[in-house]
């Protein structure tokens, strides 16, 4: 017993030794410190306790911390390699598929990275800025929509009253819109007609801006199709390296857990990408054949938005009655606005979305919009792009812990005694 209190003895002497160092060394150091040197020194500093409860816990905590730090920080740098990830990770499927049909990997790599670089260099450098160009010239009819929106007003103001419209208290209504002076509205429009003109202006410019310096990063131009090509190429080599690094004991549950998370992701991913192209040509081409204006526009702002479930269309309606109320027939261009939106809706819920995504991958569109809303906070552009993969990890695991819980005798009444 002597030895074993002298060990414990000696162990509390240790730790208060480590403490007293390392609380020396923080204060001399306390200008360079960050997160990962902290991360570091608590590594050393618990070296001494390996096994005991709590320690593998407090580790990884630590860690996960200090990454959200590192990608808080350096997430503009980080943004490439992450993307060139998501992109191998998307592409690997296919690579492995033609090199089943005998086509060597590097040329298999190389036959589907060019053209996706080809397409992204053709929305960037063609229609990104056809549809600036458009966004400009919409912004500079900014003042005509605001008279256009003034004449509405008093025309309902002396419309309404001979109308005969089912459930609606049309006294009511008259005496709300009475109670508007029209003329006020009017002057209170055109005294900030300049103002909203270069509100809109400067946010179009703003925006080319950004694409422009973002262009002017040659990291993403060419640093992430690179970093692609040589991740595709040894994916599974990787993925075979990273296997090996589980703990022997847990080995089979996390490979059940990252075989269930793959397919996740890779159905929601690849799935919700063609569905937005789907659903972003149909409107495109639908207010084409509709002849509405700045087709083209609509339809490549709903297929990159609607890679987030409904908020394409949703968010493109803005624009589309802006423009409704510059176009020569207000009413008309509603209509085909309702028709054409309608029915792009209606094909994305009830044919495309349950026949490329299914049922079963189960990520709700408010999950997903919430995921992309803090990743995008916190992280920038880096957090756009796992905010997703982070949602369908936290899903599958309340899943499987909601299993497990429903298996526990906790749960079927069988860890409750019996007070009498």
């Amino acid at each position: 017993m002597s030895d074993e209190t002298d060990l414990t003895v000696w162990r509390g002497v240790e730790a208060a030794a480590i403490l007293l160092v390392l609380g020396f060394f923080l204060y001399a150091t306390r200008t360079i410190l960050n997160p990962l040197l902290l991360l570091f020194l608590l590594w050393a500093v618990l070296l001494p306790f390996r096994g005991k409860e709590g320690h593998s816990a407090l580790l990884v905590t630590a860690s996960v911390l200090a990454m959200i730090w590192l990608l808080s920080t350096t997430g503009s740098l980080l943004a490439p390699f992450v993307l060139a990830v998501v992109l191998a990770y998307a592409l690997d499927p296919v690579v492995d598929a033609l090199e089943r049909r005998r086509v060597p990997r590097a040329l298999a790599i190389l036959l589907l990275t060019l053209p996706v670089v080809g397409i992204l260099a053709a929305l960037i450098f063609l229609a990104v800025p056809a549809a600036l160009s458009q966004l400009g010239e919409l912004a500079g009819r900014a003042p005509e929509f605001l008279d256009r929106l003034a004449d509405w007003l008093r025309s309902l103001q002396e419309r309404l009253p001979s109308l005969d419209l089912p459930f609606v208290d049309e006294d009511a209504v008259v005496a709300w819109l009475r109670g508007i002076d029209s003329d006020a509205v009017v002057v209170f429009l055109q005294e900030r007609q300049e103002a909203l003109r270069g509100w809109i202006t400067s946010g179009v410019l703003g925006l080319g801006r950004g694409i422009g310096s973002l262009l002017g990063l040659a990291s993403y131009v060419v640093l992430t199709p690179v970093l692609t090509f040589y991740l595709l190429r040894d994916w599974d080599r990787i993925t075979k390296a990273f296997g090996e690094l589980l703990p022997r004991g847990n080995q089979a549950e996390i490979t059940s857990f990252a075989k269930d998370y793959d397919f996740l992701l890779s159905r929601y991913l690849r799935g919700q990408i063609m569905v937005a192209a789907a659903v972003g040509v149909i409107t495109g081409l639908g207010l084409l054949i509709a002849q509405f204006p700045y087709a083209g526009t609509l339809g490549l702002m709903v297929g990159v938005l609607s890679v987030v479930p409904y908020l394409g269309l949703a968010l493109s309606l803005i624009p589309a009655l802006f423009i409704a109320f510059v176009s020569g027939s207000v009413v008309a261009s509603l209509i085909k606005i309702a028709v054409v939106y309608t029915v792009a809706q209606l094909l994305e819920g009830m044919v495309i979305s349950p026949r490329i995504v299914g049922e079963s991958v189960g990520l709700h569109p408010v999950w997903v919009v919430l995921s992309l809303a803090l990743g995008g906070f916190f992280f920038g552009f880096v957090g756009l792009l796992i905010g997703v993969p982070i949602a369908a990890g936290l899903k599958l695991l309340v899943v499987r812990g909601l299993a497990r819980y429903k298996t526990s005798a906790f749960y079927r009444g069988g860890g409750v005694t019996s007070g009498t």
